[in-house]
């Protein structure tokens, strides 16, 4: 197997081929200081088998304000800008190091304009700016910028070399310089012809926008000395066209010469944070392994070690990746917070056991949406002295989870399910190929209530009765919710919900209304499956995709809104994209045919013809199936409500709360 092959990198080990990408959202302490949470959050990686575990970037200048215990995209930092920061790091290493893993450090230079301070100042050109803005409308979020003076670029490479002897100081295996992501960091602002419109030595040629990686680079090096390892992180393709940074600079240009100032390996990234997010924080949207491509093409160019990343949750395909010769090391990012011991499970050959991430992109770690136990202070799981009989009313993702959880600590699990199948709304959404990967957490844990012997009793409808009979100590009440019906709904012909839409597809007409934008990602689905849409909600251009996270909101905005979309001819405009209708009431339901009011105002009036309504409104549209909860109190010792039952959200609310009540039972 070639992912259990070590591997050597100037002089640093590493006992296999799978590696943890560097991410953001690394637990810290106040004032950047690492805490038993960052380490925990790492060592659980190490524990899991992970050989080469890289921690996302740190602070190697001084911040020019007081630490931020959340910046622009919510993460905190951790400092190595000082010597008071070592004994930390050494604290972490040793943790790592007692698994036989190696730890390395990301650490960046000065100049992303995503932190305020960019190579040129704005305006960008027009087109470029738009994009720069649409970022920030997902976020939420605006921020001044300032351009970076050649003072700043030397402080910035001496700091970051001075970081670079610290790491090596406090027992770290290697550095690892971030010039990747576009406008989110120093490195490949400065690199790329996209952002890079300086007229001094650090902008116009390759080689002049180059320098600054590029020195930053030769001070690292003579700061740890000529035996430690130093890699790169590189944008392969900033996945803006000719405007940005190509595959073609980055085997024929941008690899060479980083590879004369020192580098020992690179790690080959993609996209632009600001403008093509979907390289960094890629969604359910798209294809496993889409680019490992790109590291493929840095291997024909170097004898260095390449690693590469991009959307690999799938061990398998990790190894058939590496077979191919298409990298040296395999970075899992997400998958390693949905399962720290994804490796570990593999290689025991219980690759059933491994929650894969489902690609939400909805915390990533800190809290993971499948994974409770990612976060900073979960309540434990402890094992119970008196096991208590406990039966789980729903089989959607909280009563499994709560079955799984219950069972673990000692407890005597029975679940009822009233339909065919286990997996509850989430399961029905999966049916969705563009989040089919909701399926990966139905499939963990109906995988589990075989494994840890939970009776499971499906087609089975909960009466008061009914469990009277079973006779529990405990009720978990997980009988998640069901959608309301509006009045000018009630009874009408071609009327359908969500969930009846997505689990008969036979059923949905040609010509389709989608009333509520939560089924903004059914409506694309079924445009491109050749279907006339017409999404309509009532909220505005900007609440679209509100309840999801930034990376799913961002393709969702380029994908349905001309914000930032110029079209070379009106025909080309959203060819198989519903048309969507923002601030839209339904007035009217009729035969085939829907009116609707549009932006509120009384004189825009639409007809819109269909054969099928689907009714897809948000969560506070939704009703909680709790009424068996009034009548099991008093006459069970314990009952409680968990999930949509509790109360209506989303997939991560529903893991957690049945783990925050299982685990206080």
């Amino acid at each position: 197997m070639k992912l259990l092959e070590p591997i050597e990198i100037k002089g640093m080990r590493v006992k296999n081929r799978i590696g943890l990408a560097p991410l953001l959202n690394m637990p810290a302490g106040e004032n950047g200081f690492i805490n038993d949470q960052t380490i925990r959050w790492f060592e659980s990686r190490a524990a899991g088998e992970t050989g080469f575990i890289m921690m996302g970037a740190v602070g190697s200048s001084a911040p020019i304000a007081p630490v931020q215990q959340g910046g622009l995209l919510g993460f905190r930092g951790i400092g190595l800008y000082d010597d008071k920061f070592i004994p930390g790091f050494t604290k972490l290493a040793d943790a790592i190091h007692k698994h036989g893993s190696v730890l390395g450090v990301q650490m960046g230079i000065i100049g992303g304009p995503m932190g305020g301070r960019g190579p040129s100042p704005p305006p960008y050109p027009d087109e470029a700016h738009a994009t720069h803005d649409l970022f920030y409308v997902a976020a939420g979020r605006t921020i001044p910028h300032t351009e970076v003076t050649i003072e700043n670029i030397e402080q910035s490479q001496n700091d970051t070399a001075a970081a670079a002897a610290r790491a090596k100081a406090a027992g770290l295996d290697c550095v690892l310089l971030h010039c990747s992501h576009g406008g989110a960091t120093g490195g490949c602002s400065f690199i790329s012809p996209f952002y890079n419109h300086r007229n001094d030595k650090y902008g116009g040629s390759w080689e002049n926008r180059l320098r600054h990686p590029v020195e930053t680079i030769q001070k690292m090096r003579k700061a740890v000395g000529d035996d430690y390892p130093i890699f790169v992180r590189i944008c392969a393709d900033q996945l803006l066209g000719k405007k940005g940074i190509t595959l073609e600079d980055t085997t024929q240009i941008i690899v060479p010469a980083l590879e004369a100032a020192g580098v020992d390996g690179f790690d080959v990234s993609q996209g632009d944070m600001i403008r093509a997010g979907e390289g960094i924080t890629i969604p359910m949207y798209y294809p496993w392994g889409l680019f490992i491509h790109l590291a493929a093409a840095v291997k024909q160019v170097t004898k260095l070690p390449v690693i590469g990343v991009g959307n690999i949750f799938d061990m398998d395909m990790a190894e058939r990746f590496l077979q191919e010769g298409k990298a040296d090391i395999i970075y899992m990012g997400r998958q390693l917070c949905a399962d720290p011991e994804t490796p570990k499970k593999y290689f025991e050959g219980r690759p059933e056991d491994i929650r894969k991430c489902i690609g939400d992109v909805g915390g990533c770690g800190n809290p993971c949406t499948v994974n409770y136990d990612i976060q900073e202070e979960p309540v434990p799981l402890t094992t119970v002295e008196k096991p208590k009989k406990v039966l789980v009313i729903g089989g959607g993702v909280a009563g499994m989870e709560a079955a799984r959880i219950a069972t673990l600590r000692g407890h005597k699990v029975t679940l009822i399910e009233k339909e065919p199948q286990l997996g509850g709304m989430v399961a029905t959404l999966a049916l969705n190929p563009l989040t089919a990967d909701f399926g990966n957490i139905v499939e963990y844990l109906t995988n589990q209530m075989r494994k840890l012997g939970v009776e499971v009793r499906v087609c089975r409808e909960a009466t008061a009765s009914g469990v009277a009979e079973i006779g529990p100590d405990v009720v978990i009440l997980a009988a998640g919710s069901s959608p309301t019906m509006p009045e000018v709904a009630e009874g009408k012909f071609g009327v359908i919900t969500h969930a009846q839409a997505s689990r008969n597809r036979k059923a949905v007409g040609q010509r389709v209304v989608v009333w509520g934008l939560f089924g903004v990602e059914l409506a694309i689905s079924l445009a491109q499956e050749g279907k006339d849409v017409v999404l309509v909600g009532r909220g505005s251009e900007s609440s679209l995709g509100s309840d999801l996270s930034m990376a799913r909101r961002w393709w969702l905005f380029r994908k349905l809104t001309d914000v930032n979309l110029p079209r070379e001819t009106p025909e080309a405009a959203r060819i198989y994209n519903p048309e969507v209708l923002f601030e839209t009431e339904v007035e009217d339901i009729a035969s085939r045919e829907v009116t609707v009011k549009v932006g509120g105002n009384e004189d825009r009036r639409r007809v819109i013809p269909c054969d099928t309504v689907i009714l897809s409104r948000r969560f506070g549209e939704r009703k909680s199936n709790d009424s068996l909860f009034t009548e099991l109190e008093g006459k069970v010792p314990e009952v409680y409500k968990i999930g949509d039952c509790s109360q209506v959200r989303g997939i991560k609310e529903a893991i957690f709360s049945a783990n925050e009540v299982v685990r206080k039972m």
